[in-house]
């Protein structure tokens, strides 16, 4: 009896020192960077569980179109591609990174609190009131990822990334599973807009916690750039458009990635719209697919963390390419919700192999010494795509259906996964480079 209570009480020791760990504020030291970045996104997770699974859903209760359910995907895109070259700019001139990084992670957080009020102010529109705030809310965002990408290659060292991205991704993950299933569950029960209002207030509150553990990562002060001659005229345009494509590995990795985010952009309104108007999907079946989804995710970052560790990023990232290549298809072939199951598995396992793989690899063919603006010419290309393909989705799903629309995304991917297999190999052995 005595070894049992001895063993109940160290475990129950352990237990309080674990979350004692967890929930300190943390010391900014480079010790604990990666720390504090498991902290920081596994509060964030809250947020971004309500926001992705969420945000859409509420804009169709509120009696959004397809058309603005298209938008919803597409404008912040559109900000992206205006402010992320600014945006980078802005950081490569700016030696103290870490305040830029708070005060953009700051006013990216704002909005999800807007939303929890658009019930109370926003009248007759209040679904494009949704669309308008989520949209606006992306400016800040669009500075807040650039710097979070090249702070990040600052504080963790290479041999460490994928390790790291990995870890954050499984937390990620996790919170976002049982936030995903908690909240589906809490939107069934009570009232609405109450309901969705409270989550969103939720939301908004945990998206503070985590933005306090990123203030205590310690960033290294960053020896600004020179500031960059403007551009004036079609020659200068050009001879820059030529610096750029001189670096080999950069260009060839973002022209696939260009082509294949056209694809993969385009079914984006065609989700929330299939599941909600064709399947009939209350809120607790959306969480608990959103759940079973980031389960999935979660073991499978793991696996890719390792796979990338050992193989490449580039054969991970082609590996997810392939998946997400059948995700639409496969949901456009169901014709009733528990088959939703399997495309939820398919969309676990694949996506981290993209996410993580595109993320590493963008990282080790952007110029250290000129990453951020490498960074935003890539996410501005891919914000293109993500701004034009789901706006054309919307569209042509009132024409062809929105079934359709979906088998003929699926077809769009498996053209870019060849283009950007064609891309990524290497020209002499005919295989892909680590």
């Amino acid at each position: 009896m005595k070894a049992a209570v001895s063993s109940f009480r160290a475990s129950l020791d352990r237990t309080q020192a674990t979350l004692a760990r967890w929930l300190a504020p943390g010391t900014p030291s480079q010790q604990n960077n990666a720390l504090n970045l498991y902290r920081e996104i596994a509060w964030y997770g809250v947020t971004a569980s309500v926001t992705t699974t969420f945000t859409s859903v509420f804009a169709l209760r509120l009696g959004a179109s397809n058309l603005l359910i298209g938008l919803l995907a597409s404008l912040p895109a559109l900000m992206n591609v205006v402010f992320q070259i600014p945006a980078a700019r802005l950081i490569e001139q700016t030696q103290d990174r870490r305040r830029v990084l708070l005060m953009s992670g700051l006013w990216m957080r704002l909005p999800v609190g807007l939303i929890a009020l658009v019930p109370f102010f926003a009248g007759h529109w209040q679904a494009e009131a949704v669309v308008l705030i989520t949209s606006l809310g992306t400016i800040p965002a669009a500075v807040a990822n650039v710097v979070f990408t090249a702070m990040l290659a600052d504080v963790v060292p290479p041999h460490r990334r994928a390790r790291v991205v990995s870890v954050r991704n499984t937390l990620l993950s996790a919170v976002t599973m049982l936030t995903a299933l908690a909240v589906g569950k809490a939107l069934d029960l009570f009232v609405f807009p109450f309901s969705y209002q409270a989550i969103f207030a939720l939301a908004f509150a945990t998206s503070l916690v985590s933005l306090f553990y990123l203030a205590r990562v310690d960033v290294p002060l960053h020896i600004p750039s020179p500031a960059p001659r403007l551009l004036s005229g079609w020659s200068d345009i050009q001879r820059w458009m030529r610096s750029v494509w001189d670096q080999r590995a950069f260009s060839r990795f973002t022209l696939g990635s260009f082509v294949f985010h056209w694809a993969l952009s385009f079914p984006q309104p065609l989700y929330s719209i299939y599941r909600v108007r064709v399947l009939g999907m209350s809120e607790g079946w959306i969480g608990a697919l959103s759940m079973l989804e980031s389960a999935i995710f979660m073991a499978s970052y793991y696996v890719w963390g390792k796979a990338a560790e050992k193989h490449g990023s580039r054969l991970v990232l082609l590996v997810g390419t392939a998946g997400l290549s059948f995700y639409p298809l496969s949901m456009g072939l169901c014709r009733s919700i528990p088959p939703m199951i399997l495309v939820a598995v398919l969309s676990g396992v694949a996506a981290p192999a993209f996410n993580l793989g595109l993320f590493n690899a963008l990282l080790e063919v952007a110029p250290a010494e000129r990453r951020a603006t490498y960074v935003a010419i890539f996410n501005t290309l891919v914000n293109l795509t993500a701004f034009i393909a789901p706006l054309v989705a919307a569209a042509l799903a009132g024409v062809i259906g929105t079934r359709v629309s979906l088998l003929l995304a699926g077809g769009l991917r498996f053209v870019g996964l060849a283009v950007f297999y064609l891309l990524l190999r290497d020209p002499v052995t005919g295989r892909v480079r680590s």
